[in-house]
């Protein structure tokens, strides 16, 4: 699934007159051709606004396609769409009409316009491109076997772009880990052989708290912050407790800092905080909001807080009921808060170069860190595949199985898609 949205910067006006038009306006408009996909574009008055890309369903049975629909009726309801704000469908699909022996997804496209009307919900187009052919759901005259893709490719829309020389991505080129420099590897290579791998954060038992209750429980279990607060205003932690915290966010600073070339040196550092997964969300964090803030946070909960956090406590089919913390846990809670995507592109980026530099068995917990950022910028579809990437390196590596978890739900990707659309 992805959000996908027009350039800002003096965007350029795309009149449709016809279902031809829109279908040869769409890959232009949202930046990228894709198929198997079903595409729901939203208006402001007769204005393209936003548009979201979701995967199409393994088959058109109840069980594939109630989601789906429920899915898309809960966004157009939270976004308050009214018939003058009523939007567009399209499928585009590889299933073609000669196999079919008609429209390709004919019954799913039902369903959805008996769904929006049943919901109250204005359609404004609804139409399919398939590779034989197309056509307009809407259209009580449509041939069965299609329109020809011709009427697409004459356009007015496609020639000018074609005069542009606008060719739009397949969306199967982004979040491609790009070719590798080898004098790059070789120096990060290099710098990997000179900073072992770092241990896992440790609390010495002289500076943990010294409550006896607190004691006893783990870090995870605590849920009273305002005893912990306390205890470590009481007893609070020395400076080296919290030289790894630190340390991870010198990294996360120089990540961020896209304007400046990684050295090999903190490229290294990179590869080697993302396999721990206390710096690895220590990485998260400091991305979504500061990279010091991590920090700034213990000092007030104390480090002990942010050390052994379990990476997933609830990927059993049962809900967990074990309280406190876990990596999953804590992204699912305040991604949904997070508003900052435009900067995530340079970040996306960044990363995807430190992966063509990373030795393979040291890529699948940094693909998780990369397929976290294309999540939380709205784009599903691309962190999936990046993680069927990493699970095909290590299939049992954690942090890629939790990011799996928290981006799989055809609904935890709603916050972001709600954020872009509004």
């Amino acid at each position: 699934m992805n959000r996908t949205h027009s350039p800002s910067d003096s965007p350029r006006v795309l009149k449709c007159r016809s279902t031809a038009d829109f279908l040869a306006a769409l890959p232009h408009f949202i930046g990228y051709t894709a198929t198997d996909s079903l595409f729901v574009v939203l208006f402001s008055g007769s204005r393209t606004g936003r548009a979201i890309r979701i995967d199409l369903p393994q088959d058109e049975s109840a069980e594939q396609v109630d989601p789906l629909l429920d899915f898309i009726c809960d966004i157009l309801h939270e976004l308050d769409v009214t018939s003058e704000s009523a939007p567009a469908i399209a499928i585009t699909c590889s299933r073609t009409f000669a196999e079919c022996g008609g429209p390709p997804w004919s019954a799913l496209a039902r369903r959805i316009e008996h769904r929006l009307i049943d919901e109250e919900i204005g359609l404004r187009e609804l139409c399919c491109l398939a590779p034989d052919g197309w056509i307009g759901f809407l259209d009580p005259a449509a041939p069965r076997e299609g329109r020809p893709l011709s009427e697409i490719a004459e356009s007015p829309i496609r020639l000018d772009a074609q005069l542009r020389g606008e060719v739009p991505r397949d969306l199967a080129e982004f979040g491609v880990v790009p070719e590798a420099d080898q004098d790059r590897c070789e120096e990060v290579r290099k710098a990997l052989d000179e900073i072992p791998p770092f241990a896992p954060a440790r609390v010495p038992s002289t500076f943990r708290l010294k409550s006896p209750k607190l004691r006893k429980s783990s870090a995870l279990g605590r849920r009273d912050f305002e005893t912990i607060m306390a205890e470590q205003a009481r007893h609070p932690a020395p400076p080296e407790a919290y030289s790894w915290m630190l340390d991870t966010a010198e990294v996360t600073e120089a990540l961020r800092n896209t304007a400046q070339a990684l050295a090999p040196d903190m490229s290294a550092r990179l590869i080697r905080c993302a396999q721990l997964p206390d710096r690895w969300l220590l990485l998260a964090l400091g991305i979504l909001t500061r990279p010091l803030f991590p920090v700034e946070l213990a000092e007030e909960i104390g480090p002990s807080q942010f050390v052994d956090i379990p990476i997933d406590l609830d990927s059993g089919p049962e809900p967990a009921l074990a309280p406190g913390w876990s990596v999953w846990r804590v992204l699912a809670t305040i991604c949904p808060d997070f508003t900052e995507r435009d900067r995530l592109g340079p970040l996306r980026e960044r990363l995807l170069e430190v992966l063509a530099e990373t030795p393979p068995p040291l890529k699948p917990a940094l693909f998780a860190l990369s397929a976290w950022l294309w999540w939380l910028s709205g784009s599903q579809s691309i962190a999936l595949r990046q993680l069927d990437e990493a699970l095909e390196i290590e299939p049992g590596n954690e942090l890629a199985l939790m990011a799996r978890h928290l981006v799989s739900n055809l609904s935890s990707i709603r916050p972001a898609l709600l954020a872009s659309a509004a």
